[in-house]
């Protein structure tokens, strides 16, 4: 399922969501992650809790129902092909270091929504993993735009990527039937 950030940031903007399209799916990855499960009723409570209830939110829901379902696919890929939703390459390196952090920030707010203490211990590679996402999440975002700075974002975003997946499958290994988890009700 394709998911285009500009959309889903065009959506947000138009009910007043006070969240944009990066940080909202890094919410949702987190509370995946933690909670191996997603419900609009989450979404609807955390994400646009803020929206004033007379605004036409229909179309809201769906866009959030189809990034959670994206999400959930992506995460339990077999080819491993989650990523995160960012603007694209050719937008302004500062607005993509500052997506990132935003992603990062929403992830870290999922996970603990998301009942993150509920699940086992980490290993000890995926615990500073998740120390280093909250420090990507403070991280200055106003970069210069030069080849080493676009390499090193994109050697974060794919460490960020993969560290997902990781923490992902250590809380919620694939049971032997391959069977996955229902997402949306």
């Amino acid at each position: 399922m394709t998911v285009d950030y500009d959309e889903i940031n065009a959506e947000l903007v138009s009910v007043g969501a006070g969240i944009r399209a990066s940080e909202c799916h890094g919410f949702i990855s987190g509370y995946f992650c933690a909670n191996n499960a997603l419900a609009m009723e989450l979404l609807q409570d955390h994400l646009i809790a803020r929206v004033d209830d007379g605004s036409d939110l229909e179309n809201c829901y769906t866009v959030l129902s189809q990034l959670g379902n994206a999400v959930a696919e992506g995460i339990q890929a077999d080819d491993l092909s989650f990523s995160l939703l960012l603007p694209d390459d050719e937008t302004d390196m500062t607005k993509r270091a500052n997506a990132l952090s935003e992603w990062c920030a929403g992830f870290v707010s999922g996970l603990g929504i998301g009942g993150m203490e509920d699940n086992p211990p980490l290993r000890n590679e995926i615990d500073e993993f998740i120390k280093d996402v909250v420090a990507i999440s403070r991280m200055e975002t106003e970069v210069d735009d030069n080849e080493e700075t676009e390499s090193d974002l994109f050697e974060l975003v794919e460490y960020v990527r993969m560290g997902v997946i990781m923490l992902y499958q250590e809380w919620h290994p694939l049971k032997k039937d391959n069977e996955r988890p229902e997402v949306l009700h």
